[in-house]
């Protein structure tokens, strides 16, 4: 299952079209803004569902739709079933996301598709309770915080391959109310495992950042700072470059050092970085094969990913062993979800012939990850 997939499926044709009159936006215009703002909420609904708040947030928002809704989306987006839907995902989208976060993903989808910014809000409003029916719908039409974050946790990489190449969330999502809880008991070893290259850049920011702090406590009072952190391969050494502003001169001064980073600790940032670009540059290839010639036309560029693939053996080969049961896990859960991919891709007739000394070798390789 392609949770992005199933969401798009719904919205097409004739749904197209009432939402694009409901936002004052073409078809055509409508269709590229979906494409984008689809995944992005989805990405960050993933983010909400890491937490046990968050996903339990998103439990009950899911539990007081009205899926039937799902059966018949151009009636939904009629009259005033519209008015009712909009007011729905205002209403959600405003207590799981914020007002802050909102007006950043909504800048942000935006600026990317070329729309306006109220264009774009209102837009996701119709499509916010759309996307979280699809998802409950998935659990049953009873999902539970559990549930909810196991089902974002497996559908990690379908949401971020889904992403238009060059639309970058940033930090939207970084104030989420929810951001705090601790994630699930029964579900505590996924995001450790499923998201072993997101996890570790994230703790090394709030090391950077509480260096940071520690250090600007200690600072003047009248001198207003702003930092830019740099990092040296090696073992690291932060410094901050403080840029002062005092009686209308500007300053620019190199200070003291800030953290040491334990060279092991980044290592594993960049295996886990490696692999998700790996599965992630696998995926989008392989999701463009549709017939021999299409899969001629790949061949090329999944050879490249043979080197690539090579430098991450060789990477994780010096990972400490409780680090590498870690990686194992999340290449297994990973591949697990590419070789669907690569099952579907293989069965179509003459594709196999044309990729299969390529990609065959590649899955023996990452298996032995997982071993």
């Amino acid at each position: 299952m392609n949770l992005v997939d199933l969401i798009t499926s719904q919205l097409s044709g004739d749904v197209l079209g009432k939402l694009g009159g409901l936002v004052g936006a073409s078809e055509q215009q409508t269709q590229s803004a979906t494409s984008a703002a689809v995944p992005a909420l989805l990405q960050i609904f993933g983010k909400l569902a890491s937490s046990q708040k968050g996903a339990d947030q998103l439990a009950g928002a899911m539990g007081g739709l009205d899926l039937s809704m799902l059966g018949n989306l151009a009636g939904a987006l009629t009259g005033g079933n519209a008015s009712g839907l909009g007011r729905v995902g205002g209403d959600l989208l405003g207590s799981l996301l914020g007002g802050g976060n909102l007006t950043k993903l909504v800048g942000t989808i935006a600026s990317f598709v070329g729309s306006q910014p109220g264009m774009m809000q209102k837009l996701l409003t119709y499509v916010a309770p759309i996307i979280l029916g699809v998802v409950a719908k998935q659990l049953g039409g009873r999902p539970n915080g559990s549930s909810v974050s196991r089902l974002f946790s497996e559908q990690a990489g379908n949401i971020s391959s889904a992403l238009p190449r060059g639309l970058s969330l940033g930090d939207v999502g970084s104030l989420l109310p929810s951001s705090s809880g601790s994630t699930h008991g029964g579900s505590s070893q996924e995001p450790a495992s499923s998201g072993m290259g997101w996890l570790l850049p994230l703790l090394a920011l709030g090391a950077l950042g509480l260096g940071y702090y520690l250090w600007s406590q200690n600072q003047a009072p009248e001198k207003a700072a702003v930092v830019v952190s740099e990092t040296k391969e090696g073992p690291i050494t932060d410094r901050v470059t403080e840029v002062i502003e005092e009686k209308g001169n500007t300053i620019v001064d190199t200070v003291q050092e800030v953290i040491t980073i334990d060279p092991k600790f980044l290592e594993a940032v960049k295996v886990g970085k490696s692999a998700t670009d790996l599965f992630g540059g696998l995926t989008s290839v392989l999701k463009g094969v549709t017939d021999e010639a299409t899969a001629k036309a790949a061949l090329p560029k999944l050879e490249e990913f043979t080197p690539m693939l090579e430098q991450l053996t060789t990477e994780a080969g010096k990972l400490p062993a409780e680090e590498k049961t870690a990686f194992g896990e999340f290449v297994g859960k990973n591949l697990g979800l590419l070789q669907k991919v690569i099952d579907t891709v293989m069965a179509i007739p003459g594709v196999k012939d044309v990729l299969g000394a390529v990609v065959t070798p590649m899955v023996e390789a990452l298996t032995k990850f997982t071993k």
